[in-house]
Formats: structure tokens, sequence, C-alpha cells
């Protein structure tokens, strides 16, 4: 997860790429980000896994979003906005406040996405308030303590609580490193 360098809008962003149908991994990567981007079908609709995991996202709380429909050439201009209008309107059933659908085969559209991520303020999702979480980069094992590198968002992370690891449970912390490291055991 190397930041990518947006030298137009002077800023780096960081991009988690999750794998389709990769719900767990969907749902983690939602609960650290700044940002959503849903990438939509021009031409394909979303099927049973994509309507399941786009409700589980909603009621679990979503950053901003920002939605893109991938570019396809093969779309002809009369048919291209009566898509987008559709697309809107489907993902506003999931997410009210989203003012439009950005079109990747459109340049100015891939500008305007990439400009609403660079320079935009992220809103606060409920849930976070209050707490810490880290975006884990990389775990190791070593002398039977688990080492966790990543970046520690929201509020201070304290040695004197319990951390959640999903899927593995709670336990405490032995030490935080520095701001970016933590080590439990």
């Amino acid at each position: 997860m190397n930041p990518r360098r947006a030298e137009r809008f002077k800023t780096s962003l960081q991009f988690i790429n999750i794998a389709y149908k990769n719900f767990y991994g969907a749902l983690d990567a939602c609960k650290v980000a700044d940002y959503v981007v849903f990438v939509l079908s021009p031409t394909v609709e979303v099927d049973v896994w994509g309507d399941t995991l786009l409700r589980t996202l909603q009621a679990q709380g979503l950053p901003d979003v920002v939605t893109v429909v991938a570019s396809d050439p093969s779309l002809d201009m009369k048919t291209r906005p009566v898509i987008l209008k559709s697309l809107l309107s489907f993902i506003q059933y999931f997410v009210p406040g989203q003012p439009r659908v950005f079109d990747l085969y459109v340049s100015s559209d891939r500008l305007n996405a990439l400009r609403s991520l660079s320079e935009g303020k992220p809103g606060d999702v409920r849930w976070r308030e209050g707490r810490a979480w880290i975006l884990g980069e990389k775990s190791e094992w070593e002398d039977g303590i688990m080492k966790v590198t990543g970046i520690v968002r929201g509020v201070s992370l304290s040695a004197n609580r319990l951390i959640h690891l999903p899927n593995f449970g709670d336990f405490l912390i032995d030490k935080v490193s520095s701001k970016n490291h933590l080590s439990s055991s």
C-alpha cells in the first residue's frame, strides 16, 4: 500500500484495492478509509453479492463516497447520460447524499473524481468518534509477541486499553513503540 502522489493537487493518496467477493476485507477496509470509491459497470447490473455488500456497508457506516463508472468506449453518447442517471439513482439508495457519478471515460470527470479525493475534507463516521484504529500494513510474530505496523487513526492509541483484532479477539497492548508501531501480546 504505497501512497501515490497527486502532484497537481499537492497531496498523496493511498488506495486499498479489495478483491471481488472479499466480503470481510471490504468491510474492514471501509472501517479505516477516509473515502470509499465505488466503481460501477455501465453494462453489468449489481449482483446479489454486491447488493448484500452495499447493504452491509450502509449498516456499518460509510465514510465519504466517490462513485465512478468504469470507462467504456463502446457506449454511444446518447445512452451514456441515461446510464449515469440510472447509476446515480441506484447509488443514492445506499448513499443518499451522493451528488453525482463520475464517468471515467470523460477526462474532465476523471480529473473531478481525483479532485474530490484530493481536496475534500473527509466527513466523520459516527462509530469512529472516540476510538483509535489501525490501518495495518505488516504483522509479524517475534518471541511470542505479535507486532503490528501500521497507521494509527482516530484518537490516540493507549497501551492501557485492549485492542481488537478482527477474527482473532481482544488483546492487551504490551507497548506502543511509536505513533506508527504497535506491539501486542
